[in-house]
């Protein structure tokens, strides 16, 4: 079979190479014979630091595991197929499915086959309804393995207690977070406005050099579960907790900041006067909305126009999509420079 040797201490960056390439067979495992890997080809290419050759030997196939679709094959009809999730999110072990509801007599089935494709979950819950309220919180209804709306998630190196219904926690803004910490620069200060569980300022605290972060959050369920999950994870010297209202808290804390988060889509928008008044000269603000495409550019003349009128002079550095809300709805990041200030 076609395949790369490469001595053991260019592996790496061979493996690096093949797969931006797209040159490793998909159905086989490399193999390892004294100081050399053997990486399976698809096709015949140059690959720096590696031989390519054709093995006298075979290598070992991949375990496949059936699609979703392949589990519910015969179960379900063709019509019925079509009408499943593209995309489940998994919180920790718990996977929340969304199930229209012409499929609500067979979710058991469906269930199960979650089960069945991803082995590390433990639970499966229907989400109810959408997140609402001042708490942003959601219903799910556990529908398949354990009875159980908490667990534990692991994002970037961090850990975090979550309730899925007593709490707001979205495990598909991990690389925005993660976009947001290659920003800090050291000695920072910075705050997360509505900070839920803690997940911002863990995972800001525990990839950046910034000097202290404070987050605020209204919801006392989430604000004890980001003390648990901050004593959790040994953060407790970077990061300070404010449980109550942003419109009560800030104004009261008295401190000026390099960077401010706001992650509340539905209405961040509203405090946008309360961050700027808190903002560093030169300093950043993060701020999210649900926008379609078509609204992004408009909203960038928006803000600076506000911001205007409020009396600061703003830049948008950047507008990036960081997650789909709905069919057409995208989450939509501001990356805010402070210009000057009143």
């Amino acid at each position: 079979m076609l395949a790369a040797k490469t001595e053991l201490k260019n592996a790496q960056k061979v493996k690096e190479f093949l797969l931006r390439k797209n040159l490793i067979h998909p159905d086989f495992l490399l193999v390892k014979e004294f100081n050399f890997l053997y990486f399976p080809l698809n096709k015949k290419e140059k690959v720096p630091r590696a031989e390519i050759l054709n093995t006298k030997f075979t290598f070992p196939k991949k375990d496949k595991k059936p699609s979703f679709e392949e589990i519910l094959k015969g179960k379900l009809t063709n019509q019925e197929l079509k009408m499943l999730p593209k995309s489940q999110e998994i919180v920790g072990s718990i996977l929340i499915l969304e199930i229209p509801l012409e499929l609500r007599k067979k979710e058991k089935m469906i269930a199960d086959a979650c089960l069945k494709l991803h082995t590390q979950v433990k639970t499966i819950v229907r989400k109810d309804h959408k997140h609402a309220g001042v708490y942003r919180t959601r219903k799910v209804r556990v529908i398949a393995g354990e009875n159980t709306k908490e667990t534990l998630h692991h994002e970037s190196g961090v850990d975090i207690k979550v309730h899925l219904e007593k709490t707001y926690f979205s495990a598909r803004s991990g690389n925005e977070r993660l976009r947001l910490a290659k920003q800090v620069k050291k000695n920072e200060e910075i705050l997360v406005m509505f900070s839920g569980v803690g997940i911002y300022p863990l995972v800001l605290a525990k990839h950046t050099l910034a000097w202290h972060i404070s987050a605020i959050e209204i919801n006392p369920f989430a604000h004890q579960y980001a003390k648990d999950n901050i004593q959790l994870n040994h953060l407790e010297h970077k990061i300070t907790l404010y449980l109550g209202d942003v419109w009560e808290v800030l104004p009261k804390m008295g401190k000026k900041f390099d960077r401010i988060v706001m992650p509340l889509p539905k209405t961040g928008e509203e405090f946008l006067h309360l961050a700027l008044g808190a903002a560093k000269k030169n300093a950043l603000i993060h701020l999210y909305q649900f926008l379609q495409e078509k609204e992004i550019a408009g909203k960038k003349k928006y803000l600076i126009e506000r911001s205007r009128k409020l009396g600061f002079k703003v830049k948008i550095l950047r507008a990036v999509k960081c997650g789909q809300f709905s069919p057409g709805v995208f989450r939509v990041c501001f990356d805010i420079g402070i210009k000057n200030i009143r």
